[in-house]
């Protein structure tokens, strides 16, 4: 039987009703939960109950000063009020204080979802560094129900590793003039080396008549104080350049 046009209309209307789900947003009784503009306040959202309390937990992934918007997550009682204040967990700030690497602009609560343990937040771009190489890794941090962080997760980050390990010779013999320049060249060479506790150590030895350990290696920690280890070092003097001996030594 062939259809007319009201009855094709109707038709794939009650169609389209019996594939769709609807609902109602009650915009009399709304709740309002303000926050700072400028860290994208309301990001991610997700309701949450503690301590006897509903909570509606707030992403802002660039909150914080100008030179470091790490972002943070806000916690937003829901009352029967038509407006309600929001509180920041400051919950990046202590997941991430013992992270050694500089932590700038990391976006803290770009996702925010709950597990097991009560929710977890994560900062995608948080960056490795290796050496003058940077991975962007990304981090992120469990925190517990009470808002309390309880681990770091960050299953991409990788061990870096040492790079490896050198030993420099110098000739403090009398043959060697004028010493700064050999504090200067050293000092140079030095200062090219990506010097770290997972990264190159440094040990020197000077050698004349005798082989002195100036500093050995993993003593200093950084370039900086390599560098000025270095520069601290006075020539030993002698008649005799004992190189042999000094390879030996420190093999």
């Amino acid at each position: 039987m062939a259809l007319n046009r009201f009855s094709f209309v109707l038709y794939l209307f009650i169609l389209w009703k019996g594939l769709s789900d609807s609902f109602n947003i009650n915009v009399k009784q709304a709740r309002i939960f303000k926050g700072p503009k400028k860290s994208q306040f309301g990001y991610k959202v997700l309701q949450h109950e503690a301590e006897g309390q509903k909570w509606l937990l707030v992403s802002a992934p660039r909150d914080g000063i100008a030179k470091s918007k790490n972002g943070d997550i806000y916690r937003c009682n829901i009352s029967n009020k038509r407006s309600s204040n929001c509180m920041k967990l400051n919950s990046g700030e202590a997941a991430l204080k013992n992270i050694s690497d500089d932590m700038k602009n990391t976006h803290f609560g770009m996702t925010l979802t709950r597990n097991s343990q009560g929710f977890m937040v994560c900062a995608p771009l948080w960056s490795q560094k290796c050496g003058s190489s940077i991975y962007n890794t990304g981090i992120c941090t469990n925190i517990s129900s009470t808002f309390q962080p309880s681990g770091i997760t960050a299953p991409t980050a990788q061990d870096c590793g040492m790079s490896m390990d050198i030993v420099i010779l110098l000739d403090g013999s009398n043959s060697i003039y004028p010493w700064y320049e050999v504090q200067r060249f050293l000092s140079n060479v030095l200062n090219k080396f990506h010097i770290g506790p997972k990264q190159i150590q440094i040990g020197v030895l000077q050698y004349a008549e005798t082989v002195v350990h100036e500093f050995s290696l993993g003593e200093h920690k950084t370039a900086r104080e390599v560098v000025e280890a270095a520069r601290n070092i006075s020539r030993q003097g002698g008649r005799e350049t004992k190189t042999a001996m000094a390879v030996k030594v420190a093999w």
